[in-house]
């Protein structure tokens, strides 16, 4: 077993007991009742998106004061730039971190990977009860995109 193996074997997560079904509503993409919406990128959503796009990092981001996200999506009256007709993101192969998570959001507690839901998410309650492979992909992505593992490995590549 590799050494990527037996630390992903000791993960330590708490997550919800949820069911869930996306139904591609865009809610998600859009402000609502409860204020601001943010759309975080990573160093790495930021270069894929441009790169399938081929527009410039300012033609749809602006600059975020996290270290793990330095940008986040420009809203277009309040609505992701992504956003096209019919609430369909034009952008979905390469959606950020953020959004391949929603409805859940992840907390790191000292050795403890935290999963919260959004509870406004029309999805929720639908589908079939998601597992703990489920939420270990999560985590998994989370770490490939925020260079979690490496760090700790002490084999950042940047």
């Amino acid at each position: 077993m590799g050494e990527y193996e037996a630390l992903k074997r000791k993960r330590n997560i708490l997550f919800p007991k949820t069911r869930f079904k996306c139904r591609k509503c865009g809610k998600c993409c859009v402000e609502d009742e409860r204020g601001g919406r943010q759309i975080a990128l990573t160093e790495k959503d930021a270069e894929e998106i441009s790169n399938a796009t081929g527009s410039k990092l300012i033609d749809f981001a602006e600059k975020n004061t996290s270290e793990a996200f330095p940008y986040a999506i420009r809203l277009i009256g309040g609505k992701c730039f992504f956003l096209g007709p019919s609430n369909k993101c034009s952008i979905y192969p390469v959606r950020p971190l953020v959004c391949r998570f929603y409805p859940f959001m992840l907390q790191k507690i000292g050795g403890r990977y935290v999963f919260h839901v959004d509870p406004f998410c029309p999805g929720l309650g639908e589908g079939i009860y998601l597992d703990r492979e489920y939420f270990e992909k999560l985590v998994e992505e989370a770490e490939k995109r925020l260079n979690v593992f490496a760090r700790q490995c002490g084999t950042h590549r940047g």
